[in-house]
């Protein structure tokens, strides 16, 4: 059986009559894979048809793993949850994912999806990295950003694996609350962190983890493959990391630069959060409670310790100050 939908006009008048005898006369059914048939019993109306054929397209579960995916990934009003499974779903499996697939209806759809060679172009478009994980990817969020060198994901994800029926009410609790973190598609799967000479290669697995660590100052270049500028900028960039490296060795030098991290990531290949209107891009997370970035324009190795050292020694201070105001206790 196909997955698609079909739509089954039941009556049909003859064209001679008038169009609102027509519209008394026709019935249109539309009847999906594992669900009751379903009748239009709206306006007779191209908008109100299009519609209501948009809206019950797609089932709240497609039952079916060898669907056309792009019917459910791309231009639709809602999300996806992909189920992977290997073979055939569990009916155990089906039915605990019912009562949450009708009650986000309108904003999220369920589907069962196979890992298979046939698949395996869609798989590494998307992010699906098992054989057995629930992958969401909600509806775009950030509308038409992500063009040109930004790599901002346009769809949120979110992926966890070896999900059972069991798990399935706290899976939807921890998404609804916000508990999930995010899932950024990377090159490789998840390893120790690759760090040469200072500079560490952040992926779409660690890309949050590092630049929100409050405890930590972060340089990041945003590169691409293909780049002319971002090969001319590589020298330079990796002398700054070797300094930095350097800095971090020498005791009684203010600032020592000890919580900077220099890193780079590769937008071809992973996914990341940030909005970049080009390549190679530099942005700096001082290390603080609320990470908020810093642009960073400089080009040249002095230029850009200048700044480093002007973050950091701007950061001591402000923690400094605290400490000279707490009155002395009293004995």
């Amino acid at each position: 059986m196909r997955t698609c939908d079909t739509f089954l006009p039941l009556e049909r008048s003859s064209r001679r009559e008038g169009s609102l005898a027509s519209a008394r006369r026709t019935s249109l059914v539309v009847h999906r894979y594992h669900y009751d048939a379903l009748a239009y019993e709206g306006k007779w109306t191209r908008s109100a048809i299009s519609s209501w054929l948009q809206e019950v397209a797609f089932p709240p579960v497609n039952y079916l793993p060898q669907f056309a995916p792009t019917k459910f990934l791309t231009r639709n009003p809602f999300g996806i949850l992909l189920v992977v499974k290997p073979g055939h779903h569990s009916p155990e499996l089906a039915k605990a994912l019912e009562p949450h697939a009708a009650r986000l209806k309108d904003k999220l759809k369920v589907s069962f999806f196979a890992r298979t060679p046939s698949t395996q172009q869609l798989c590494e478009m998307y992010g699906v990295r098992s054989s057995d994980e629930f992958l969401l990817i909600e509806r775009p969020k950030e509308g038409g950003l992500a063009k040109g060198h930004s790599h901002v994901p346009k769809s949120p994800k979110y992926r966890v694996e070896n999900v059972s029926a069991a798990d399935v009410d706290l899976f939807f609790k921890q998404y609804e609350s916000g508990q999930l973190p995010r899932y950024l598609m990377s090159s490789k799967a998840k390893a120790e962190p690759q760090i040469q000479e200072g500079l560490r290669e952040l992926t779409g697995w660690d890309f949050l983890e590092v630049v929100q660590d409050p405890k930590v100052s972060v340089l990041v270049e945003f590169v691409s493959e293909k780049c002319e500028a971002c090969e001319e900028f590589d020298a330079a960039y990796r002398e700054v990391a070797r300094r930095v490296l350097h800095r971090k060795t020498q005791r009684g030098r203010s600032p020592s630069l000890s919580r900077v991290v220099i890193a780079r990531i590769d937008q071809s290949a992973n996914e990341h959060t940030e909005l970049i209107k080009g390549t190679p891009w530099l942005r700096f997370w001082p290390a603080s409670a609320m990470k908020k970035p810093v642009e960073v324009e400089f080009r040249s190795v002095d230029t850009i310790l200048d700044f480093l050292d002007e973050q950091e020694m701007a950061l001591e201070d402000s923690e400094e100050e605290p400490r000279k105001r707490k009155p002395a206790k009293e004995l």
